[in-house]
């Protein structure tokens, strides 16, 4: 029942017009223009339900004229079987008045039913009597419309949502929880009742590490009303991480009022794992291309050197002994340091070794570390990263990446400089390093072959050398024996440097004196096998006809006066020596030792540092 809410008409009104042309009576000017404007549709009824008049809005909505319905009884608009009681919708007890509605039907005038809600306004005098009845009727049929879709449009949603895959649920405004699909204790492990009971539960399960992405992306969510979709990751009830991609529409009324949100959660986390597999496939191709494009640059300069382990020539005891050694260490992966003086063939003796090894299917990589200058051997050796120091323009890849895989061959290991003793002696130990620049560990396989022609013995004793990287690098030492040790060998030698210069300046030279080859063999070859490869290539030159002749520089040797004279690095070291003394080893500025030589000081420190001359 609905509260009354009666409307009175003064007296003296009712007695000015007590009566009109209808029968009824009249009322008042602003009664009449507030009845005929109404929204809803509205019929005035005297005190027993007969329509006294009605409003433009009943004719539309009823589809009944007000000549039809005037005179008629209420009953007439009901949408019962018809012939109601006149005074159903009265105010007798049983009828609905006052400013609340209630929900009835109503019968338009093709016989249609509609549902409304109706509300009834009593009309009474100054004393209280009744006097009519205004009737109000608000047509439902379009809200009952709307009210059906949407629920349809719930339950088809629903039944989607209860059968996907994916994590659906819809939000509030105020955070809590209308509806969470089935698939959630599938993805979270929770059960949907777990959320609507605890809506914190959807923060507290957001992995820690990935809190900071998930509260911006709600800020963002209630600042800006748009779709929005993030990934972060969950930890499920069982403690197992999974890739969410959550995608969230905000919910707004015609007011712009947020109703909520609608949110639906898809599990990634096989195709998450997936894109890691193939990015990190990816950066591997990334750098196996740029390690072969390393190798393929560093195969070329090789090309160019025409190394050949198999000119290893002679059939001396002491080169037989060598080659016996480098048979039974080839095949291991050991550490091995080669000894020798300049120019007895180290190097071929370190490419034999590899090519008899395991890894001899691949290149050996060298490094000259007397060549390298001391700023930049580092970088030669382990690499550097992009902008690790000025012109690092790019990433390079180091001679020790490089190697992984194969061997790895550092001639002149004791010109290495002191500091970076302790970065090579890690790898040797460990195989591990990082770029210059760079705070990646890097881990290779490498095998390491070691030359000099130092006493390292001696500079360990002088703190020149680290103790503890000579025994990594003494592990197998191999001494080669210079020229003068093997006599024997120095006709094989001859014969093999004479067919190939002469072929490559296209002379035909058959015959090597036995003077000069007695001259050759009595020499001491200071230089070893570099000076006498050197010396013959000049007599090879010097020759004209078919028989070699030797360079003035050997006449000497043949007279027997060869103990007279010192090689030119002997007194060129002698010399530099004695300006180093005389200037109190002040290599640059006035008065200084470059300036008297009359030499670039960085030239001079070079030639310091190729003839092992270091201040007392």
């Amino acid at each position: 029942m609905m509260k009354k809410n009666p409307a009175r008409v003064s007296g003296k009104q009712g007695k000015e017009a007590d009566r009109d042309e209808r029968g009824g009576w009249e009322l008042p000017a602003s009664f009449r223009d507030l009845f005929f404007s109404l929204p809803d549709a509205a019929a005035l009824c005297d005190a027993h339900g007969r329509i006294l008049q009605v409003n433009p809005a009943l004719e539309n909505i009823f589809g009944f004229t007000a000549d039809e319905l005037i005179g008629q009884q209420a009953g007439r608009l009901q949408g019962g079987a018809g012939g109601e009681e006149p005074g159903k919708w009265q105010d007798n007890g049983n009828a609905c008045s006052g400013a609340d509605w209630g929900r009835s039907s109503c019968r338009r005038g093709d016989g249609s039913v509609f549902p409304a809600e109706v509300a009834v306004i009593r009309i009474s005098d100054d004393q209280g009597d009744v006097r009519g009845f205004v009737h109000l009727f608000r047509d439902l049929s379009g809200q009952r419309e709307r009210e059906k879709e949407l629920l349809e449009a719930q339950m088809r949603y629903r039944l989607i949502a209860d059968y996907t895959s994916d994590w659906e649920y819809w939000r509030d405004a105020n955070g809590s929880f209308r509806y969470v699909s089935p698939s959630c204790e599938r993805i979270t492990g929770y059960p949907p009742a777990a959320f609507v009971e605890r809506p914190a539960l959807v923060h507290e399960i957001v992995l820690p590490a990935d809190r900071e992405i998930w509260e911006g992306h709600c800020r963002d969510s209630m600042e800006e009303m748009k779709r929005r979709e993030v990934q972060f990751r969950i930890v499920r009830r069982d403690g197992e991480v999974r890739w969410i991609e959550h995608a969230c529409q905000p919910v707004v009324a015609d007011s712009g009022k947020v109703l909520g949100f609608r949110v639906s959660n898809r599990d990634v986390t096989r195709r998450k794992t997936i894109e890691n597999e193939l990015r990190q496939a990816l950066e591997a191709v990334q750098s196996l291309k740029e390690h072969l494009e390393a190798e393929s640059l560093y195969l070329k300069e090789e090309i160019a050197l025409e190394h050949d382990y198999t000119n290893i020539i002679g059939n001396s005891n002491a080169l037989q002994y060598v080659l016996f050694k480098v048979e039974q260490i080839a095949a291991s992966d050991t550490t091995v340091l080669i000894l020798g003086e300049t120019g007895t063939g180290k190097e071929l003796i370190a490419r034999a070794i590899h090519s008899r090894s395991a890894r001899g299917g691949r290149s050996l990589v060298k490094v000259d570390c007397a060549s390298l200058p001391a700023d930049l051997i580092e970088s030669e050796l382990f690499g550097h990263e992009k902008g690790a120091f000025t012109g690092a323009h790019a990433r390079h890849i180091g001679r020790f990446e490089l190697a992984d895989g194969t061997s790895i061959f550092l001639d002149e290991i004791g010109e290495l400089p002191l500091e970076l003793q302790a970065k090579l002696l890690r790898v040797i130990q460990d195989g591990e390093f990082e770029r210059v620049g760079g705070n990646r560990t890097i881990r290779v396989d490498v095998r390491v072959i070691a030359a000099t022609n130092r006493n390292l013995e001696e500079d360990v004793r002088q703190g020149k050398f680290r103790m503890d990287l000579w025994y990594r690098l003494n592990v197998y030492p191999l001494t080669v024996p210079s020229l003068r040790d093997r006599g024997e060998d120095i006709p094989l030698l001859v014969n093999h440097f004479v067919n190939r210069f002469a072929h490559k300046q296209g002379k035909k030279i058959n015959t090597v004196p036995r003077p000069v080859m007695e001259a050759l063999r009595k020499y001491p070859w200071p230089g070893n096998i570099r000076e006498l490869e050197n010396v013959i290539e000049r007599a090879v030159i010097n020759t004209t006809g078919t028989s070699l002749r030797l360079p003035e520089g050997l006449r000497e040797v043949r007279n027997g006066m060869n103990n007279e004279f010192k090689t030119l690095r002997d007194m060129e070291r002698e010399y530099i020596l004695k300006v180093l003394d005389k200037t109190g080893w002040k290599v640059s500025g006035a008065n200084s030792a470059a300036e008297i030589l009359g030499m670039d000081r960085s030239t001079l420190r070079a030639r310091m540092k190729k003839l092992n001359i270091r201040k007392p």
